[in-house]
């Protein structure tokens, strides 16, 4: 990791001047493809894929933003953005147009940053690679052109009819132990260290007392529910076995949360669904609603739910699970209501009724009931919908092999296999090992 710094290599300067040193300092080598690296995963996962990428004879640059950025880039083939958001849009264009870019490369479709990036790079004809966590995960990342979920090409869309189910089983890489570490070191940078215009282009917000005791309170419960078996989980599957509705709520932060909720948030999914299932709902239904394991020290709504279900007499039979895999919940219950959560993936796989509130890549009547923001809670808890298995499946496959790569962006012998997958995007030739060590050794 290197020190969120500047030095010689680096290009430094307003915007406009930037321009010009970028084009003095990078001719591009002939028949070389230019691939330009906006923001990426936290930690060196985009590092990691500049130095394999340039190994494979591609011209690599990197877009840092803020130290958070730096902290985890390389010096070399560097540009250091330190400007508005509106500056980021003119100075842009202007770089995308006299540049001659094959690829942009990016991490979240629908930061602000990258919004823009994407209209630019529509109006001159350059392919935009967007990245995200994988849509059905561990062993996968999301490798699209020009975005995800509710932006990919593929949102809404099902598989032709001539598709043929692979059903391959990815390798899963011990990833998530490293994220946490990264996410603390990249935040706490841009955050402590990032100056004046530098803050408009954040993608999400973060105060740095409170939130460092979020994220340990965050992190002390997750400890201590390892230890604390949750018996509720286990009541609900062996006593309401196909008796219970599912609600995973999200993380008010997530990119699709902002851009395709249609108006929806946890607290009035919340409110509405609890209102809904009190007059409607038969009376030997439950309700669960699962906290997102990242909110557990900063939005924890189970005392908004307790309390308002006791306000509508239905305690005994709503409960909040702030632990636990989502899995065997799925399996076992009456059907999931989602806004537009991955995990809306889950319940398609295990043959679950889904009601999906947003727009969600997996939002097509052939797969779910979707609402298009103006859910009918009322009918969902007495008909339900469920498509077939080989409907399921065969969509399920489909999506790995449009939107899908195999990795992992956090774990070493992960990130190795995800570069692999960029790679293929961009339509280069398979990485050799030695390649990718000399790589991550550098």
């Amino acid at each position: 990791m290197n020190l969120p710094r500047e030095d010689a290599d680096t290009t430094e300067s307003r915007p406009t001047e930037t321009v010009v040193n970028f084009h003095r300092q990078a001719s591009k080598p002939s028949k070389a493809k230019r691939i330009v690296l906006l923001q990426g995963p936290v930690g060196p996962f985009f590092n990691t894929l500049q130095k394999n990428l340039s190994r494979q004879s591609f011209d690599v640059w990197r877009i840092c933003f803020h130290p958070g950025d730096l902290a985890f880039s390389s010096s070399h083939n560097r540009i250091y953005f330190q400007h508005s958001l509106a500056e980021w849009e003119s100075w842009f264009s202007d770089f995308v147009a006299a540049g001659d870019i094959d690829h942009i490369v990016l991490f979240g479709s629908e930061r602000n940053i990258h919004c823009v990036a994407r209209k630019v790079a529509a109006q001159y004809g350059v392919k935009v690679i967007a990245l995200e966590e994988g849509y059905i995960r561990p062993g996968y990342i999301t490798v699209e052109y020009d975005g995800n979920n509710a932006s990919s090409p593929v949102a809404g869309m099902m598989p032709p009819k001539n598709t043929v189910s692979k059903n391959n089983e990815p390798k899963q890489y011990k990833g998530p132990r490293f994220m946490g570490l990264y996410a603390a070191i990249y935040y706490i940078l841009r955050t402590a260290l990032s100056v004046g215009k530098q803050k408009e282009l954040f993608h999400r917000t973060f105060s740095t007392v409170p939130d460092v005791f979020y994220w340990a309170r965050n992190f002390s419960r997750r400890m201590l529910r390892k230890v604390c078996k949750d018996a509720t989980a286990i009541n609900l599957i062996n006593s309401h076995d196909g008796e219970y509705f599912l609600i995973p709520l999200q993380v008010p932060t997530d990119s699709q949360m902002k851009k395709a909720a249609k108006g929806w948030n946890s607290v009035n999914l919340i409110s509405s669904t609890l209102a809904s299932f009190a007059q409607t709902a038969a009376k030997e239904k439950h309700l669960v609603f699962k906290i997102h394991p990242l909110e557990l020290g900063h939005n924890n709504y189970t005392q908004l739910i307790k309390k308002t279900a006791k306000a509508f007499n239905i305690q005994s039979r709503v409960h909040v699970l702030d632990s636990g895999a989502l899995g065997p919940l799925v399996a076992h219950c009456a059907g999931m209501i989602t806004i537009n959560s991955t995990s809306g993936l889950s319940a398609i796989y295990h043959g679950v009724p889904l009601l999906v509130v947003g727009d969600a890549i997996y939002a097509n009547q052939a797969l779910a009931t979707c609402a298009h923001g103006k859910p009918d809670f009322g009918s969902f808890w007495e008909e339900r919908f469920v498509a077939t298995e080989e409907v399921r499946h065969t969509y399920l496959d489909w999506l790995k092999e449009t939107s899908l790569k195999e990795g992992d962006f956090y774990n070493a012998n992960g990130m190795h296999v995800a570069c692999q997958g960029v790679l293929e995007k961009i339509g280069g030739q398979a990485m050799s090992e030695t390649c990718y060590q000399e790589a991550v050794v550098s």
